[in-house]
C-alpha cells in the first residue's frame, strides 16, 4: 500500500512539472506597418491590385510552419478586399470581406484610432451605419460608427 501511493505521488510529480508545449495550430496576428512587409510581397499585392486604398497589413504566425504569412485588408474596385501572402509574395488567398462597399477612410480612421491592435475580420453597413466586427482575447466584439466616423455604440457581440 505505501508503495502504491509513493508510486502515485511521484508519478504525480512528474506530470506537475512536465511543461506542456505551444499548440503547434496556434496562431499570432499583429498589425504591421507596410515597411515591415517584405518587399517580395508588397510587389506581388500591388501588381495584382494596383490603386488599392486604405490597406492594412497583418502578421499571421503560426505554430505550423517556419514561415509568415501576410494577410491585407484594403479597398479596390468599389469593394473591401482581404489577401493573404506568403513570405515569397505568392498569393494564398483572397476574398471580398465586404460587400456593402468599400469602408469609408474616416470610419477606418476612427476605428484604428481607439483599436490600434484589434483585428476587424468583417464590416458590414447597416441602416447607413458601419459595424466592425472583431475579436478581442476570444471575446468576440461589434462597435457601430456612423458614415462620419463618429462611434455609436460598442458591445460585445
Amino acid at each position: 500500500m505505501k508503495n502504491n501511493l509513493l508510486i502515485v505521488a511521484l508519478g504525480l510529480l512528474v506530470f506537475a512539472s512536465c511543461k506542456k508545449s505551444a499548440d503547434p495550430l496556434s496562431q499570432q496576428v499583429s498589425i504591421v506597418a507596410q515597411n515591415s512587409v517584405p518587399t517580395t510581397v508588397t510587389n506581388s499585392f500591388n501588381a495584382r491590385f494596383p490603386g488599392a486604398t486604405e490597406v492594412e497589413w497583418h502578421l499571421i504566425v503560426t505554430g505550423r510552419t517556419s514561415t509568415n504569412e501576410y494577410e491585407v485588408e484594403f479597398n479596390h474596385s468599389s469593394q473591401r478586399h482581404s489577401a493573404a501572402y506568403d513570405d515569397n509574395g505568392t498569393e494564398k488567398r483572397h476574398g471580398i470581406s465586404c460587400t456593402d462597399g468599400p469602408v469609408p477612410q474616416v470610419v477606418l480612421s476612427a476605428f484604428r484610432a481607439t483599436h490600434p491592435n484589434d483585428i476587424v475580420y468583417e464590416w458590414k453597413l447597416n441602416n447607413g451605419n458601419w459595424k466592425a466586427h472583431y475579436k478581442r482575447g476570444t471575446v468576440i466584439w461589434e462597435a457601430t460608427y456612423t458614415p462620419a466616423g463618429v462611434l455609436i455604440k460598442e458591445e460585445p457581440n
